[in-house]
């Protein structure tokens, strides 16, 4: 009697643990990719989870010009990456001649581009997290500032407030989150005074 007793204790405590755990434990937030996605339905889960437009760039990457340009003058700096870390989920639907790309996502670009009714590239929809039309654009002359900031006029034209974090995508370290506090404590020290 007493071991059944004992049995029926311990297992208690080992189910009483495990429901503990369970409680402690966080579900795992979801990660925002870094850089250009090219599955449309990721794309979308992404900015429902982030609240963020999606920036979907329909290019001809190794033959079209003025899409070469966009990339080089706007796309690949460092202030449209800053601002997309803060603001956007960037996806790619690219046309390429000479690269290939897998047969779903031909496929996947091809319904996207009769869809949307892409006549010609670049052409860049900002689209919500359904895929539904925000803002159309295509290349700017002018760089990366002056294409950041067309991109906020729309958004804001849309109702899409924008924002800028001053170290986008980046987590502070253990160390840079100690001299913060240690530079706040010293700033209420100093006010006290």
């Amino acid at each position: 009697m007493k071991k059944t007793v004992l049995i029926t204790c311990a297992v208690a405590m080992v189910a009483a643990c495990v429901q503990a755990q369970s409680w402690t434990k966080k579900e795992k937030e979801p990660e925002k990719s870094k850089g250009w996605i090219d599955n449309f339905e990721q794309a979308k889960k992404e900015a429902a989870a982030f609240k963020q437009p999606i920036f979907a760039f329909f290019t001809g990457s190794d033959w079209c010009g003025w899409c070469i340009r966009l990339k080089k003058e706007a796309l690949d700096t460092q202030a449209f990456e800053k601002f997309a870390a803060d603001n956007l989920i960037l996806f790619e639907a690219d046309f390429p001649r000479g690269k290939k790309l897998a047969d779903s996502v031909k496929k996947q670009n091809s319904e996207l581009a009769a869809a949307y009714g892409v006549r010609g590239y670049p052409s860049v929809f900002l689209l919500d997290a359904e895929g539904k039309q925000l803002g159309k654009t295509g290349y700017k002359e002018g760089g990366a500032e002056a294409y950041v900031k067309h991109l906020k006029e729309l958004l804001d034209a849309a109702g899409v407030k924008t924002e800028e974090k001053p170290e986008a995508g980046k987590t502070p370290s253990a160390y840079e989150k100690m001299k913060a506090e240690k530079a706040a404590k010293a700033a209420q020290a100093a006010e006290k005074k």
